[in-house]
């Protein structure tokens, strides 16, 4: 699809750059071998449930709710991730909930960011909007795949019923006082 091969088999770094939107194919390049082609594509017509691994790059145009990691993600203007992602570098144009761990962070004016960010470099074009935080990547050096970055041992919900023990219990105790 976006996958340009010249006729003679190689792959034009160029056209696939400007695919996934690069606006430097040098750094692209960096990332994508001359002869083999790194790159996968999430249709916008997909929804996908479930963690996401590759050595190469990819591009979402649709949905996904699961954990990524890969070299380079690129989030289109529509696309959704809802989990934690683990990437060299990051494109932000869509929509993300969850902790991102990138060395490169870089939000387009489209984008719309609930997360916990661990970065070495961040820019934001104006129009981008973000809720979270902000964290040194050094914070969370030792991480290395999404599943690290979310704690196995705890169910979602635990935390929830938590902080409703513990409003319960403060409640008990104010009523003893009163009585």
């Amino acid at each position: 699809m976006f996958q340009a091969k010249k006729p003679d088999g190689t792959f034009d770094v160029q056209k696939t750059a400007m695919a996934l939107g690069a606006t430097n194919a040098q750094s692209f390049s960096a990332h994508v071998s001359a002869s083999d082609a790194n790159c996968s594509i999430i249709n916008e017509w997909l929804l996908m449930r479930g963690d996401l691994e590759s050595e190469g790059d990819i591009l979402v145009k649709g949905k996904i709710h699961g954990n990524i990691q890969c070299k380079l993600l690129v989030i289109d203007p529509e696309a959704i991730i809802e989990g934690a992602i683990v990437a060299d570098e990051v494109v932000i144009r869509g929509t993300t909930r969850g902790i991102i761990k990138a060395r490169r962070v870089r939000m387009e004016k489209t984008a719309n960011v609930d997360s916990e960010i661990f970065q070495e470099t961040f820019s934001a074009e104006e129009g981008a909007r973000i809720k979270g935080a902000l964290r040194g990547f050094d914070d969370y050096v030792a991480i290395t795949t999404p599943a690290q970055l979310i704690p196995a041992e705890k169910p979602v919900g635990a935390s929830l019923y938590h902080l409703l023990d513990q409003a319960r219990s403060t409640q008990h105790a104010h009523l003893a006082v009163a009585q």
